[in-house]
């Protein structure tokens, strides 16, 4: 995947995820698909010294990232935790996105989410989570003042119908808010600016239409989730900054009278860029990926969704 990105040019923090908590030892995922805390933390260290690169302007950055408390050990939890503080490394994890998770933490280790996170080591500013929706008060306070980042993800909150983030309670607490598509098992589409476009109309159910606009929805998908990934040379533009663009066309029928251009890319349902660069450099022009044949693509994908459905079904 690293070494894709780079051919493509995109600019990417990829996790090297884990799962070592399998069905026979009381956790979620089937054991083909778990692997030993000792080959999980020897990969992680070789991919972070292969890839992650640490200067401004990185093209590629990796973090660390077991599954949920669902799917890890609690020594995993630990030592991933301090792998990362010793390479400086991101934490990522999935967390309070349903009640079941909040019951298994508390079967399973005697302690709440947030708690359970404190007792590995993971309440700190180099954290962020994905979901964050079933927090009380005193969970919201403390990990704002320990400076974790949430990543909302609404669509994949309302397809689960796992429940809504408490966006502004965090924020005010402390905490730092961007945005994600989640995963293709949660999310089909997979498309950030109608991500954008969710969390404002989902946020607006919990808080109103006052408190949340679009400008609201832009922050927290660009200077938000850059903060999340720890990067300050990216998520707006400015003197100084990467020049990372995505531009959007306003000449479709939806979009015939909008007055506010912003607004009208949310309201009126934008779904794809025209042009993007990524380090001053064009890769997508007139909608489409410089050097790649769409319809290829898309062949090939099916081709391996056929062929994992027949793998499935036998």
């Amino acid at each position: 995947q690293a070494e894709e990105a780079q051919k493509l040019g995109m600019r990417v923090v990829l996790t090297r995820g884990s799962m070592s908590l399998g069905e026979k030892d009381g956790g979620l995922p089937p054991q083909s698909v778990v692997q030993t805390k000792q080959d999980i933390l020897i990969d992680s260290e070789r991919l972070i010294k292969t890839y992650h690169d640490s200067q401004e302007g990185a093209m590629t950055q990796i973090a660390l990232a077991p599954c949920s408390p669902f799917s890890v050990t609690t020594d995993l939890m630990i030592e991933t935790a301090n792998l990362a503080q010793q390479y400086d490394v991101r934490l990522h994890t999935h967390l309070a996105e349903t009640i079941d998770e909040e019951n298994f933490c508390l079967k399973k280790f005697g302690l709440r989410t947030v708690d359970y996170l404190e007792s590995v080591g993971w309440l700190s500013n180099r954290t962020w989570l994905a979901h964050g929706i079933h927090f009380n008060k005193d969970e919201i306070k403390k990990l704002g003042q320990s400076g974790v980042g949430i990543c909302h993800c609404p669509t994949s909150n309302m397809m689960l119908a796992s429940g809504i983030c408490h966006s502004l309670e965090l924020e005010e607490a402390g905490s730092i808010i961007g945005l994600g598509v989640d995963g293709s098992a949660s999310n089909d589409g997979s498309n950030m600016i109608a991500e954008l476009r969710q969390a404002m109309y989902l946020q607006r159910l919990r808080y109103g239409a006052s408190k949340i606009t679009h400008q609201k929805a832009y922050d927290w998908a660009t200077k938000g989730s850059a903060a999340l990934l720890g990067r300050n040379d990216i998520g707006e533009i400015a003197i100084g900054k990467q020049a990372d663009l995505a531009l959007f066309k306003l000449d479709e029928l939806r979009f015939s009278g909008s007055h506010d251009s912003l607004a009208a890319l949310l309201l009126c349902g934008a779904q794809k860029a025209d042009r993007v660069m990524i380090a001053g450099q064009w890769k997508v022009m007139d909608g489409k990926i410089i050097g790649k044949d769409e319809s290829e693509l898309i062949n090939r994908h099916s081709s391996a969704a056929k062929k994992l459905r027949q793998l499935a079904n036998a």
